[in-house]
């Protein structure tokens, strides 16, 4: 059986991130609360810490132009995305499918301002991310202080503040109430939502670094090395 290459790694976890990018843009159109008015978030939760996993990843092996390139690039596919499901709300359907049509068209009815704010905010959470994670990744290899306690701090210290931007950006861009659109929340809810959801996916990230962002960072720098040795 071939082994894999390092293209072949970067490649699958390119595919990932951009079938869980799309993915969120989608569960995050319904809002979670756990059953209490503590915890407010989007259904995006469930999956988004993975985008900040495989961006550091790749950040890791492949460095800070390649992980924004790939972000760029799966922004504009989201934003495709959500506009073609837009237009598919006004396409006619046939009278026996109302039902269908109209449940569709819940899901997908988000207006201009939630497609612009979500693909705002994903890029820009994704940018702030891959730069820290890398910057700092880049003063420790100096210092020669870079280990892999190091590595799960700068993971989380990114996520976090990524996180906390992407979520403040996008709540606050598509629901702010400043009398822009039909659904709009209250300031209390949107704080409330942008910092429990930061949390949530802080927890979760940080839990799955030493379990699968490290060991995989190692194994495809490994397989790098050994390409550029022969």
């Amino acid at each position: 059986m071939k082994k894999l290459s390092s293209q072949d790694y970067l490649t699958g976890l390119s595919v990932v991130y951009g079938i869980v990018a799309v993915l969120m843009n989608i569960l995050c159109m319904k809002s979670l609360s756990f059953g209490t008015p503590v915890i407010i978030c989007d259904g995006g939760l469930l999956i988004s810490w993975m985008v900040f996993l495989i961006s550091n990843v790749i950040t890791e092996v492949w460095g800070e132009k390649t992980a924004i390139k790939l972000s760029s690039l799966v922004a504009v596919l989201s934003f495709l995305f959500m506009l073609l499901a837009r237009i598919e709300v006004f396409i006619p359907t046939l009278a026996e499918y109302e039902d269908q049509a109209s449940a569709f068209a819940k899901i997908f009815s988000n207006g201009p301002r939630t497609i612009i704010a979500s693909v705002a905010a994903f890029w820009v959470g994704n940018f702030v991310n891959v730069h820290i994670i890398y910057k700092i990744k880049v003063y420790l290899e100096r210092s020669g202080k870079d280990r892999g306690i190091l590595f799960f701090l700068r993971a989380a210290l990114s996520t976090l503040i990524g996180q906390l931007v992407d979520n403040a950006l996008f709540m606050t861009l598509a629901f702010a109430p400043i009398g822009l659109s039909v659904y709009e929340m209250r300031w209390v809810d949107i704080y409330t939502s942008v910092l429990s959801g930061t949390v949530i996916e802080l927890v979760v990230e940080s839990f799955f670094v030493p379990l699968i962002t490290i060991p995989l960072t190692k194994k495809i720098q490994g397989v790098k090395a050994l390409e550029e040795k022969g």
